[in-house]
């Protein structure tokens, strides 16, 4: 759990400038200490609890908006979750578990819909692949765009049409074998 929290807590700082924008905005850590019988230090990584504290977003999740948005908003709304998958991407992050269910739809006090991206846990980083073809070939295996882009598709039958980014589809060319 330690590693997860560990991830999240520095994605949240690599993203900082878009906190509050295109994520949520990260208030606080904080960690739930064990017993006091056992606040020894070889013990504490079992019996400590760390955790986030994030901004509230009352909104809806991406998967709802055939429910909650309306049809001409769809596109709009699926196109945001993916640039918002390209700004994480830009930083140097790669995210291991994009799903719809990381977006939520916010509606501002003007009554616009405005994406946000949460989840963070399953991430790594450029640092940690050793040269620029295995980060490249990574992303290209994970397809964050695709993960998005082609699940709303089918999901919302017609009412988004996904184009493939120029990024992804270089990636395609050079690291996915053809059918």
């Amino acid at each position: 759990m330690r590693d997860f929290y560990e991830t999240e807590t520095e994605v949240y700082g690599t993203l900082k400038d878009i906190q509050g924008k295109h994520v949520p905005q990260l208030f606080a850590c904080a960690t739930l200490r064990g017993s006091s019988a056992l606040h020894e230090a070889s013990v504490s990584k079992y019996t400590e609890i760390p955790g986030i504290l994030l901004e509230h977003i009352d909104g809806f999740p991406l998967t709802d908006i055939a429910v909650h948005a309306p049809r001409e908003a769809w596109q709009s709304l699926c196109e945001q979750a993916i640039h918002i998958i390209h700004q994480v991407g830009d930083r140097g992050i790669l995210n291991e578990d994009v799903k719809t269910r990381s977006f939520v739809v916010q509606k501002s006090s003007e009554r616009k819909l405005k994406m946000l991206m949460l989840d963070f846990a399953l991430c790594k980083f450029r640092r940690d692949y050793e040269s620029e073809k295995d980060w490249w070939e990574w992303k290209a295996i994970q397809d964050e765009e695709g993960a998005v882009g082609y699940v709303m598709r089918r999901r919302l039958q017609g009412g988004y049409v996904y184009h493939r980014s120029a990024l992804y589809t270089r990636l395609d060319d050079d690291y996915k074998p053809e059918n």
